[in-house]
């Protein structure tokens, strides 16, 4: 099951969403940018509670893909974290 991050920004903000996958207890194989791939289906239950506790965060989950603006956020935050000229 793959889900989308909206608003994460910086490494800081990475670092408290594995916090919080980790608290949680669910398991996944791919974390990069604002993708994260779990192992196994969340039930609605856990969705809900995975919503909440990134709220905190000011973040927002986005179940159905990334949008456009995600994508380039995406981008730009690589080449500034790559120190890559444009």
């Amino acid at each position: 099951m793959k889900i989308y991050i909206k608003n994460m920004v910086c490494l800081g903000t990475r670092f408290f969403v594995i916090q919080e996958l980790e608290g949680l207890g669910h398991k996944y194989n791919i974390f990069k940018s604002e993708e994260i791939n779990f192992e196994e289906d969340l039930s609605r239950a856990e969705r809900k509670k995975l919503d909440q506790s990134m709220q905190q965060y000011g973040l927002e989950l986005n179940y159905a893909g990334s949008d456009l603006l995600s994508k380039i956020r995406h981008a730009i935050l690589d080449l500034v974290e790559n120190h890559i000229a444009p």
